[in-house]
């Protein structure tokens, strides 16, 4: 694999096939809305919030128990712990004439 035995997933590609270990996490972000929606409503862009989840990688239970530890020691930390299998796909091409 050459990535260690934990990583941050930012592409599908990073992602193993077959089976690992993983957490995913959630998180928010609050962004303000501008000075024209506060004094003008129905002009410029309110407030609102945007969701995120980041899914980490883990190669060694052991490291992945105690990362889900540590993240359920901190009540605030939104995780979902898994134990993946991401399968091979495999596509096939078939060119027929008549």
């Amino acid at each position: 694999m050459g990535k260690g035995t934990v990583w941050s997933v930012n592409t599908p590609s990073e992602i193993p096939e077959g089976p690992h270990w993983a957490i995913v996490t959630f998180g928010s972000i609050h962004i303000p809305g501008d000075e024209r929606s506060r004094t003008n409503p129905g002009h410029g862009y309110p407030a609102s919030t945007q969701t995120s989840l980041s899914y980490t990688v883990y190669t060694s239970e052991e490291e992945w128990k105690a990362e889900i530890e540590s993240l359920a020691a901190r009540r605030d930390k939104k995780f979902v712990a898994l134990v993946a299998k991401r399968p091979v796909i495999r596509t096939h091409i078939v060119v027929e004439m008549d």
